[in-house]
């Protein structure tokens, strides 16, 4: 049993973490654990992005994501199960790993995407990162 584990979500494709999600509840440490969703958004965390958008715009955009993933949690998460949520802006491999540092987290659990093989050579793997640079123990499920 984990004590913290934290879930990424793609809110663009949350059903693609379902079996993730569900994997949690059944990981998590049910006297005292936690469950964190977290998803990140990226771009507007770059200077050069944000240049071309109002403040305003970017902090709907925030609120916008975070009701769409506290849905989510409302939806998967018993009430029971102790739950946190983040919305978090830049990088998605950087933002996991830190999101786990500061969380204590003892288990990641996410599931990776199948891109091609020109995505993955220019862009990376943000499950590959996780796993080589995060301080606790990662689970990368394959869709």
């Amino acid at each position: 049993m984990f004590k913290q584990i934290i879930v990424p979500v793609d809110i663009e494709e949350p059903s693609f973490s379902d079996k993730a999600i569900e994997l949690a509840l059944r990981e998590v440490d049910r006297a005292g654990g936690s469950i964190h969703l977290m998803t990140v958004i990226p771009g507007f965390n770059s200077p050069l992005v944000a240049s071309y958008f109002k403040k305003s715009v970017v902090e709907k955009a925030h609120e916008a994501v975070e009701k769409q993933l506290q849905a989510l949690a409302q939806k998967m998460l018993p009430a029971e199960v102790n739950r946190t949520l983040s919305v978090h802006q830049g990088n998605p491999a950087e933002r996991i790993i830190k999101q786990a540092k500061r969380s204590n987290a003892d288990l990641i659990i996410m599931t990776a995407h199948h891109r091609s093989k020109v995505d993955h050579v220019l862009l990376g793997s943000n499950s590959s990162r996780v796993v080589e640079r995060a301080g606790c123990s990662v689970l990368v499920l394959r869709p």
